[in-house]
């Protein structure tokens, strides 16, 4: 009780000049005797928080700010600009102002965030996706390394799923993004074509691209290629599931997935169509994109805040269909270190990030997607966007195509050695099937895991 009492005047909950609640309602709340609650209040006096006002109750006189909690928070270094991440941290801080937010930008690439990083790192809150949070679940019992946290209503639901196990929810979604299609509306009104819309297949993208390639700089379609959440998108449209077999391995070599990796190929060795760059991220699409050496470019929501400035108009569409409408779909949500000594103000922080308040910064400010349904899809008011797109609420219409790569059924970090192996394919050194074939042998090699 003390501890717990003492944290909340450190951190803001209570405020000094507040009362505590009665002694009666702290010995419920507390399942404490009275002569038990008594005896903690007395610490509290004595250690100078509080002071007892005869026959009224006992009231918050300090917060002892030598003591204030110091959050040591982890982030994806993007996020400064896709949510304003900065000015969200001032806002919670203002709010709580004993509590001092540490924040570590941090490249989960570089090695992955797992429970041994938290604790040397001594990490708090942390951001993550769900090919991260991959690596806190055990590979054998499937237990998972962080605190469980309890559900936010009015998030939507779908968001939850990459992050939930036995019933349980480890981290909370507060920004979603899925992948889309962006064009250059100018591009197509001086081609005389008619801009892209929720029927359009594969094939009628390649014939507008063709025609929106001008041989002089500008080509029709482009996208990072390499990136795990782009090529795997052709295998979702073809209702591709990756089986384990009896050995722990999986078959890859599937006529399904074949035919969506050939689909791939053929649009990005179209000299009409796609330009032979060698991107080094999704960032370098951007570029291109902006400076109008490209037409249509595959990006996700959080990514057009890159174009706020772009110096003509642009607007978005669902992405052309295979077999299927779908398209990959990330969240990144907010965990709780197991080994925080700090939690009450670290859920305080995930709260804050998550309130009404906060989510509709997000959507006013950026045009990123708060996971918060009722914010994201507020309408107009208070939006500082001026060059936001005229199909922006687009995403609400489009859900029922969102897929996690999951859905694949394949482990993230397999999905990405895929991806490595595949580039032999794409740059025509190695045919597709003995490439699937190797694949299915290194998996098996590892068990699977």
């Amino acid at each position: 009780m003390v501890e717990t009492l003492k944290e909340e005047i450190i951190t803001g909950m209570r405020s000094v000049g507040d009362y505590l609640p009665p002694e009666l309602e702290l010995s419920k709340l507390f399942q404490l005797s009275k002569n038990t609650v008594r005896k903690g209040l007395d610490v509290l006096v004595h250690e100078g928080y509080i002071e007892k006002v005869p026959r009224i109750g006992a009231r918050i006189i300090r917060t002892a700010r030598s003591d204030a909690v110091v959050l040591k928070f982890a982030y994806s270094p993007k996020l400064v600009k896709e949510i304003h991440l900065m000015e969200m941290i001032g806002a919670f801080q203002k709010q709580y102002a004993n509590i001092q937010v540490q924040a570590v930008p941090i490249s989960y690439q570089c090695k992955p965030l797992n429970e041994d990083r938290l604790i040397m790192d001594q990490l708090d809150v942390l951001t993550i996706n769900a090919h991260d949070f991959e690596h806190f679940v055990d590979p054998v019992d499937g237990s998972v390394r962080l605190e469980p946290l309890e559900p936010v209503g009015g998030i939507y639901p779908f968001l939850e799923t990459p992050f939930a196990r036995d019933g349980k929810l480890f981290a909370l979604p507060f920004v979603f993004t899925p992948v889309i299609l962006c064009y250059n509306r100018e591009h197509f009104l001086e081609q005389e074509l008619p801009e892209p819309d929720s029927g359009w297949t594969w094939e009628d993208l390649r014939q507008a691209g063709r025609a929106l390639t001008n041989g002089n700089g500008r080509f029709g379609f482009y996208f990072h290629l390499p990136s795990a959440n782009r090529w795997p998108i052709f295998l979702l449209q073809n209702n591709v599931v990756f089986r384990r077999d009896k050995q722990g391995g999986y078959g890859l070599n599937d006529p399904k997935a074949k035919e969506a990796l050939e689909l791939c190929k053929s649009l990005v060795r179209d000299p009409q169509l796609f330009p032979n760059f060698l991107s080094e991220n999704n960032q370098d699409v951007h570029a291109l994109f902006l400076n109008q050496n490209v037409s249509m470019i595959l990006c996700t929501y959080d990514s057009l805040n890159d174009f706020r400035d772009a110096p003509f108009v642009y607007d978005i569409a669902p992405l052309p269909r295979f077999r299927e409408s779908k398209t990959l779909v990330g969240a990144i949500a907010l965990a709780l270190s197991a080994a925080s000594e700090n939690k009450l103000a670290a859920k305080l922080f995930i709260d804050f990030f998550l309130s009404w308040q906060a989510q509709l910064f997000i959507r006013q400010n950026t045009l990123s997607i708060p996971a918060l349904k009722r914010a994201a899809e507020q309408a107009g008011e208070g939006d500082r966007i001026a060059n936001r797109p005229y199909r922006y609420p687009m995403f609400r219409d489009i859900i029922p195509s969102f897929h996690f790569f999951s859905d694949l059924q394949l482990p993230a970090d397999h999905l990405i050695q895929m991806g490595q192996e595949l580039k032999l394919y794409w740059s025509h050194f190695e045919p597709l099937e003995p490439i699937l074939q190797k694949l299915e042998k290194q998996l098996s090699e590892h068990g699977g895991q």
